[in-house]
C-alpha cells in the first residue's frame, strides 16, 4: 500500500508536471494565481467574484479569500505559469502529506507503522487527493488543523493558538475552533490565535490596501453567508437548504427565515463540540476526541463546504483508527467513523466518477429530484452522525487513558 502510494506521488505529483502531463485541473489555484497577478497590477482581486457571484446559485466563481492570501500569491504570480503550478502542487503535497503523518503519528499506536500509514492515509483517502488535483488551498489549512490536533493533544495551548489562527488567516474556518480554547481556559493561546488573525488581517490591508479589506467584509463575506444548497455543499446549512429545495441551480428569493436556520445550525455545531471540551488535566484520549469533534464540526459549519472539505475529516478518522486499536473508542464514534469514511472516500468519489454530476440535474423536475438532492446530502448526514456519536461519548462517558497496563501510548499525557 505504501509502496503504491509513493509511486503516485513520483509518477502522478513528480514526473508528469516536469514532462507536461500533469492531469489535474487546478480550478482552485487559478483563481489565486488570478488575484496574485491582480495584486501585482494594482487591480482588485475580487472583480471576478463581485461580478458572477451575485447573480448564480453555485459556487467558485472567482478568488474569494481574505486579502492576505492574495499577497501572498503574489511571488508565484511573477512565476511562469507552468512553474507557479508546479511549485503550488509540489507545496500541497508536502503540506497533505505531512498533515497526515503528524496526525498518526499523534494517535497511533507506537507498535504500529505510524509514518507509513499516515503517508499512505493522505495519498489513498479520496477527499484529500480531490484538494491536490485541483490546487485546493485547504490543503495548507489541512496541515494547520493537524498541527493544532497535535498541540492539543500534548497540552501545548501556545503552538495550538498559533496554529488555529495561521489557518483563520487563509481560511476563515478554523477560527471557530478558538472556541474550544476558551472552553479549556487557554487565555493564552486564544490570546495568540486571535492575535494572529488580527494580524493577518491588518497586514492584507496594509499590503493590499484598505479598500480590498472593506471591500472583503461588505461585499464578498455577505455573499459567502447567504444560505446555499449547491450539490458540491457538504454543509449543515446546505442539508436544510436542499431539504426545501433552496439556491440549488438558481438563486431563489430571500429568506430571513433560512437564513436563521442556517446560522442557527452551523452555531449549534461549533457550540456542541466546544460545550464538550474540560478544562483542567484530562487524558491524552479524551483530547484527541474533543478536536476531532471540533474539526467535524468546523466542516459542517462553513457556509460552503465543498466535497473536497472532507479532506479535514481525515484527522478525526485516524484519531478514531487510534482509539478503536487501543479498544477504548466507543462502538457508535467507531460506527459513525467507519460510515462517513465510506461515504466520503469511497462512495461520494464513486458517484462523481460515474456520473453523478450529470445524474442529478437530469432528474430536475421530475419526482426523483427531491430523493435525489437527500441522496447527494449523504456525507453531510454521515458527518453529522459522527459528530453526534462523537458529542454523546464526551458527554456521557470517561474516556479511558492511554497510558495503561498492556498497551503502549503516543503523544499527550
Amino acid at each position: 500500500m505504501t509502496t503504491g502510494a509513493a509511486l503516485l506521488v513520483i509518477v502522478d505529483f513528480m514526473v508528469a508536471p516536469l514532462t507536461g502531463h500533469f492531469a489535474g485541473s487546478f480550478d482552485d489555484f487559478g483563481p489565486i494565481l488570478a488575484a496574485g497577478h491582480a495584486a501585482n497590477v494594482g487591480a482588485d482581486p475580487y472583480a471576478t467574484f463581485l461580478a458572477v457571484a451575485p447573480t448564480q446559485a453555485t459556487s467558485g466563481f472567482g478568488f474569494d479569500y481574505v486579502p492576505l492570501v492574495a499577497v501572498l500569491a503574489r511571488p508565484l504570480a511573477a512565476l511562469p505559469h507552468a512553474v507557479a503550478v508546479t511549485l503550488w502542487l509540489w507545496g500541497i503535497i508536502a503540506c497533505t502529506i505531512a498533515a497526515s503523518v503528524i496526525t498518526a503519528l499523534t494517535v497511533l499506536p507506537k507498535a504500529w507503522p505510524r509514518a507509513a500509514i499516515g503517508f499512505s492515509a493522505a495519498m489513498l483517502f479520496a477527499p484529500a487527493l480531490y484538494d491536490i488535483w485541483h490546487g485546493q488551498l485547504s490543503s495548507v489549512v489541512l496541515l494547520t488543523l493537524a498541527l493544532a490536533f497535535r498541540a492539543w493533544v500534548d497540552g501545548d495551548e501556545i503552538t495550538c493558538g498559533l496554529a488555529l489562527g495561521v489557518g483563520a488567516a487563509l481560511r476563515v474556518s478554523p477560527a471557530a475552533l478558538l472556541l474550544l480554547l476558551i472552553r479549556r481556559r487557554w487565555w493564552r493561546g486564544i490570546a495568540v490565535g486571535a492575535g494572529t488573525g488580527l494580524v493577518s488581517l491588518l497586514a492584507g490591508g496594509l499590503l493590499l490596501g484598505f479598500d480590498r479589506l472593506t471591500e472583503w467584509f461588505t461585499k464578498v463575506l455577505p455573499l459567502l453567508g447567504r444560505p446555499n444548497g449547491w450539490y458540491f455543499n457538504q454543509s449543515a446549512g446546505a442539508l436544510l437548504c436542499r431539504l426545501v429545495n433552496y439556491d440549488v441551480w438558481r438563486i431563489d428569493p430571500p429568506s430571513l427565515l433560512l437564513q436563521a436556520a442556517v446560522v442557527a445550525v452551523s452555531a449549534a455545531c461549533v457550540l456542541s463540540a466546544a460545550w464538550v471540551v474540560r478544562s483542567g488535566r484530562c487524558s491524552a484520549e479524551r483530547r484527541s476526541l474533543e478536536l476531532s469533534a471540533g474539526v467535524v464540526a468546523m466542516v459542517l459549519a462553513t457556509t460552503v463546504a465543498w466535497w473536497s472539505d472532507d479532506a479535514s475529516l481525515l484527522i478525526p478518522l485516524l484519531a478514531i483508527a487510534g482509539l478503536a486499536a487501543r479498544r477504548v473508542a466507543s462502538r457508535p464514534v467507531v460506527v459513525a467513523g467507519i460510515a462517513l469514511f465510506l461515504v466520503a472516500g469511497v462512495v461520494a468519489p464513486a458517484f462523481l466518477g460515474l456520473g453523478g454530476t450529470g445524474w442529478l440535474p437530469s432528474t430536475f423536475g421530475t419526482l426523483w429530484w427531491w430523493p435525489a438532492l437527500q441522496l447527494d446530502s449523504l456525507p453531510a448526514w454521515t458527518a453529522l452522525a459522527l459528530l453526534g456519536a462523537l458529542l454523546v461519548t464526551l458527554a456521557q462517558r470517561r474516556i479511558r487513558p492511554w497510558q495503561r497496563a498492556g498497551h503502549d501510548g503516543a503523544t499527550g499525557s
